[in-house]
């Protein structure tokens, strides 16, 4: 860790102490992403018996209209919950939404309703979103790789698995090349390839849906967090996402556990249950498995919002850029990054202290490698330096984006 970064994220994490020190107990909420749900529920810490924090798993799209309505039952079916207590009861309509996580990026339009709609108010004295609460802010987390799990048909029992784009693209559009597990391998196995994915809205189907839309130019993918929408314009002509035989599952978990019927391939976010160095359960992608230092690598290749770009909470996240198949800076090519919503803003001392405290934990904790995610890159081997930006950005509040800034949070902020 560089000096600097060090001498900020501990005066971060010092400044929330000593402000939470006089501060009422409240359980600063939060929920959304799955994938980084087990890193979260270490480092806040969340969990029965835990009441600082509580964040729950709903997948991002879900997380991020909650926080954008400040609204915990914004999605019904998906609604935040109080995981301090061992019923889980739904959070009412009246509990604040204090961040979310999301792999799903904000989008252009999203960002505009926050700070154009008038949301807020009344009839006679309208306000928006970014008068009332004030400014949004995105920054990215922690890098993923989306890994790609499998158990080949018993007929092949291939455990060595090494797909190439054209294979991908083949194998999630059920074209020529990807419809059996012998046009896999090149053999003479029948077996149907069932691919396994998402029905919920998840941000690890959006970062799987960027790599396929860069690996497979005209073949009809689109960038969704709906794996429906995702494919729709890719399968073959009169195929329906319903006819294809494909085995559809709610969450990372029912991912997770999908695999022991052969057969099939999917996409997963990190879990324990899935070593990304061990082919027999991971593909190869272009001859690479989904190892943290090139990924690290490939993210710090993307430029920093400086300047009045970094008014932007759109520039916060770095763009998604497929790396060459081969020569310098191949790399496995499935990953990302995912995010965290937050708000300049807090009307709630003890939610602004605890969010603060937290970012501060997450960029300096170790636990980020233990559960299988990758660091942001931090100025090391030539990289852009996204984790002591973000830190000196924003949880300095001295800084004109800096949380708790008080000339810009003078009588606002969300509830």
């Amino acid at each position: 860790m560089n000096a600097k970064f060090k001498t900020v994220a501990l005066s971060a994490v010092m400044m929330a102490g000593l402000m939470a020190a006089g501060a009422v107990s409240a359980q600063t909420v939060g929920g959304g992403a799955t994938l980084p749900e087990p890193l979260y529920d270490a480092l806040l810490p969340s969990g029965v018996g835990n009441t600082d924090y509580t964040y729950t798993g709903t997948g991002s799209g879900a997380g991020k209209k909650a926080f954008l309505a400040n609204n915990p039952q914004a999605t019904a079916g998906s609604e935040f919950r109080n995981e301090s207590l061992a019923a889980r009861p739904i959070w009412p309509t009246t509990q604040s939404v204090h961040f979310a996580g999301s792999d799903s990026a904000l989008t252009s339009a999203e960002k505009n309703s926050y700070n154009n709609d008038n949301f807020l108010g009344t009839t006679s004295a309208p306000k928006t979103r970014l008068q009332g609460w004030g400014p949004l802010i995105q920054v990215p987390s922690v890098g993923a790789a989306v890994l790609v799990p499998y158990k080949s048909s018993t007929t092949s029992g291939v455990t060595n698995l090494d797909l190439s784009d054209a294979k991908m693209c083949a194998v999630f559009s059920q074209k020529t090349g990807g419809r059996t597990w012998g046009e896999v391998l090149g053999s003479n196995d029948n077996t149907p390839v069932q691919v396994v994915y998402r029905t919920d809205g998840s941000g690890t189907t959006e970062l799987l849906s960027r790599y396929l839309v860069a690996a497979c130019p005209g073949s009809g993918f689109v960038v969704s967090n709906s794996f429906a929408a995702v494919v729709a314009g890719a399968l073959p002509s009169g195929t329906t996402l319903a006819s294809t035989g494909w085995f559809g599952v709610n969450g990372n978990g029912g991912m997770s556990s999908s695999f022991g019927t052969a057969g099939r391939i999917g996409y997963l976010s990190p879990d324990p249950a899935y070593n990304p160095s061990n082919n027999t359960v991971v593909a190869k992608v272009n001859g690479f498995l989904p190892v943290a230092a090139s990924i690290k690598t490939a993210l710090g290749s993307q430029s920093l919002p400086l300047g009045g770009a970094s008014n932007d909470p759109l520039a916060w996240v770095p763009a998604y850029i497929k790396p060459p198949v081969s020569g310098s800076g191949a790399s496995y090519p499935i990953f990302g990054t995912t995010n965290l919503l937050i708000n300049q803003c807090y009307a709630n001392a003890t939610a602004q202290n605890n969010v603060v405290a937290f970012l501060g934990n997450l960029y300096s904790s170790s636990l980020v490698g233990t559960h299988g995610f990758v660091d942001l890159p931090d100025g090391t081997n030539g990289t852009n330096d996204w984790k002591t930006a973000i830190i000196t950005t924003f949880l300095d509040p001295s800084s004109s984006l800096g949380i708790g800034n008080t000339n810009v949070c003078n009588g606002i902020g969300r509830p």
